[in-house]
């Protein structure tokens, strides 16, 4: 009598791993999935891939439409010290100002924007929207080189943020909007919450996750050093130096910037203890406000703004409910 075959996706999963081993073109999911499976009580193998599609889909929904790849990036860029962010920031300010010459400053953007770094050693001690997992994001802002600026860029609306603490505006956004010392003061304390938040290098991360991490682990440059896995990843971001200046930031980017511009102002009312009363934290509302005014008047000319700082208007609407 013929003998029946076994269903048992154990036995028949060691007799594929032979067969895999016999032909390496066999995917390794082939073992797996019917154990997977029969544990599922899946036995089908139509429904195996189905089940297999279904896992890469959640993978991918997980990476890209919750926080989870942001947190994974994160936990990376924690290992980076931040003074590798000043020589980034150098050599990204080199490609930046190569298409955007750097004009005289007539609008006080240097100085207000230090006023806001000495801001930044107050709002430590009162950072309600920017405690995370790794501290206050102003606990550092003392190791940055802290460099403000105006571009010249005819007809473009925007403002950049590099590693390192350089902030450059353009002189468009300054002589078409119009904006007081306090919404020029949101202005730069929105793109230092991007700085202090490392988004830009958070960015190259999680667009080159795996080969990231590939490169730091077999990094050698044979100096005679050996690096830390921070240090690696640090020079490997260096490779992005160029286009940095170029890269968007997601909404949930653009919020933390707003968190962060609003605790900036906000403590410019205190200094020790005496009331400043320097910059209102309601000017960052106004700032967008206008911003999103023009923008409904000349959309060419806002178009970089809205590309690399999306979500203008819902983040109005967060403002509002905040003040």
């Amino acid at each position: 009598m013929r003998r029946r075959q076994s269903s048992n996706p154990y036995t028949s999963s060691r007799r594929s791993s032979t067969n895999t081993a016999a032909n390496p073109k066999l995917p390794a999911a082939s073992i797996w999935l019917p154990i997977l499976g029969h544990r599922l009580g899946i036995r089908n193998r139509k429904h195996h891939e189905l089940l297999l599609l279904a896992i890469i889909a959640s993978i991918l929904a997980l990476w890209f439409l919750t926080p989870f790849s942001d947190y994974c990036a994160s936990c990376i860029l924690w290992t980076v010290p931040v003074i590798t962010d000043v020589e980034l920031g150098r050599q990204s300010i080199v490609s930046l100002e190569s298409k955007y010459p750097r004009v005289q400053d007539r609008w006080g953007v240097q100085k207000i924007g230090m006023e806001l770094v000495k801001a930044g050693r107050n709002a430590r001690y009162n950072d309600n929207n920017n405690n995370h997992f790794f501290g206050s994001i102003f606990d550092n802002v003392d190791e940055y080189e802290w460099d403000f600026g105006v571009v010249h860029a005819p007809n473009l609306v925007n403002a950049f943020a590099l590693p390192g603490g350089i902030i450059r505006v353009t002189d468009s956004l300054l002589q078409h909007l119009y904006l007081s010392n306090g919404e020029i003061a949101a202005l730069l304390g929105h793109e230092m919450g991007h700085v202090l938040h490392r988004h830009s290098q958070r960015r190259v991360i999680k667009q080159r996750f795996i080969s990231t991490l590939w490169d730091a682990f077999v990094y050698e440059d044979n100096d005679g050093y050996e690096e830390s896995f921070g240090e690696a990843i640090a020079e490997g971001l260096w490779k992005s130096a160029s286009y940095l200046g170029d890269l968007g930031f997601s909404r949930r980017d653009e919020y933390q910037a707003d968190a962060a511009a609003w605790d900036l102002l906000s403590a410019t009312y205190l200094d020790n203890k005496y009331v400043l009363r320097r910059y209102h934290p309601n000017s960052v509302k106004k700032l967008l406000t206008k911003l999103w005014d023009f923008q409904g008047r000349d959309a060419t000319a806002t178009a970089g703004w809205e590309s690399t700082h999306p979500g203008t208007k819902e983040r109005i609407d967060a403002l509002k409910e905040k003040w």
